[in-house]
């Protein structure tokens, strides 16, 4: 794996989260939906079905399957800034910080920073050789799990 994969699996999990909540408002709307199905009349019910209570028990679960992701993506950005904090070189890891953790664009953070596209460019990909090198042992045991 390399540092820029790993780097942004934090993408990745805010992307799963994004969806979890939003397949949660969907089943809370199904939920409280005001409108009635219409049914022949049937001779023989098997049991009535109870959708409010499907839809709201399955939100539930959903919420507490964000409430796990959020604490997964909790703890794994305390480690990738930790990480990121290791390589003890200042442009380094405000590059990656502000691109890995903060979500912005390399011109973004270029603006923040002072300095031309290019050079920040350019020191991204230098900071993402050094993190590479830096945490090869856990570039490593991420392709294993």
């Amino acid at each position: 794996m390399t540092a820029k994969q790993y780097l942004s699996e934090m993408q990745t999990m805010k992307t799963k989260i994004s969806q979890l909540q939003e397949q949660r408002q969907m089943y809370l709307e199904m939920a409280t939906s005001i409108t009635a199905t219409v049914n022949p009349v049937k001779v023989q019910m098997s049991g009535t079905p109870d959708r409010v209570g499907d839809n709201a028990s399955k939100a539930a679960d959903i919420g507490t399957k964000i409430d796990e992701e959020i604490n997964a993506l909790f703890r794994k950005q305390q480690e990738v800034i930790k990480q990121i904090q290791s390589l003890r070189n200042a442009e380094y890891m405000q590059i990656l910080f502000k691109v890995y953790v903060q979500e912005k664009t390399i011109k973004q953070a270029s603006a923040e920073m002072q300095r031309s596209y290019n050079y920040v460019l350019g020191i991204h990909k230098k900071a993402l050789k050094t993190f590479e090198e830096t945490h090869r042992n856990v570039l490593m045991n991420e392709i294993d799990t």
